[in-house]
């Protein structure tokens, strides 16, 4: 994975209680050269019971206010989620995050409307998902992947990516018309030791396509690394330099967005 993360790996690992989670969003190259802002965003909070909800969003590039549409879709996400659990702890975790991204998309066109824009200005992806520690529930709109490492190393795709559009660059977003008709939550039930939520611009690198399977020497150092690194500000740097180092940027012009969470 890289000599730059051997002894550490990861961004922003910070305690939640039965996870340690590392995050981090960054500005891709094409983006960079562009002027462009990141239009990536991410977000997570720890639930009651050894859970932890997380969501990753990508803007579309075209749209002019993907950045907010990335940030609302994945702080009302996360919110909704967080606050529909602590008020029910029994509820179904599928429903939960099916209501959440209807929240998320809500929020996204009043946002829209306040601005006098379309909607699809804020266009943005949203993948999200709830780990327990004893299964992992994941939806996403577009694409991006959730996957999950099992206590027997093995490694899943959790996601459900909505159908693409037309063409192979072409995908679905949270504002696209119909986009949250058929979503569905996906139950991963084996213990996890790990959980690794990413947008599209890492995906051709922890990915095996066409068939979108997990690429096993992408995430075993980065999950070592949020098993080990305890030091939330160095974990934040360390990641944050590898997305943007010239080992991932060489290879991946999009901006990126990696959240890694580790079951202690």
């Amino acid at each position: 994975m890289g000599g730059d993360l051997s002894a550490a790996t990861a961004p922003g690992i910070v305690a939640a209680p039965g996870w340690q989670v590392a995050a981090a969003s960054v500005q891709g190259a094409a983006h960079l050269r562009a002027g462009v802002p990141c239009q990536d965003a991410h977000r997570w909070s720890a639930l009651p019971g050894g859970r932890l909800v997380a969501a990753v969003a990508d803007g579309a590039g075209s749209a002019p206010h993907a950045e907010a549409g990335a940030r609302i879709a994945a702080d009302v996400l996360v919110g909704s989620v967080r606050d529909a659990l602590a008020a029910d702890p029994d509820a179904d975790v599928g429903a939960v995050l099916e209501r959440a991204f209807h929240a998320a998309l809500e929020a996204v066109g009043a946002e829209a409307a306040g601005r006098g824009v379309d909607p699809s200005d804020l266009a943005t992806t949203l993948a999200a998902a709830v780990a327990a520690p004893e299964r992992v529930v994941a939806a996403q709109v577009g694409d991006g992947a959730v996957v999950v490492r099992g206590r027997d190393g093995a490694l899943h795709v959790a996601g459900i990516p909505a159908p693409r559009g037309e063409y192979l660059n072409e995908t679905v977003f949270l504002t696209s018309p119909g986009a949250l008709a058929s979503l569905r939550a996906a139950a991963v039930d084996i213990v996890p030791s790990h959980l690794a939520l990413l947008t599209d611009g890492l995906q051709l690198l922890a990915l095996r396509m066409p068939d979108g399977t997990p690429h096993a020497p992408f995430f075993e150092p980065l999950f070592r690394f949020a098993a080990e690194e305890a030091d939330p500000e160095r974990a934040s740097g360390r990641l944050r330099a590898y997305l943007a180092g010239p080992r991932i940027s060489e290879r991946a012009h999009d901006d990126l967005t990696l959240l890694l969470a580790a079951l202690a």
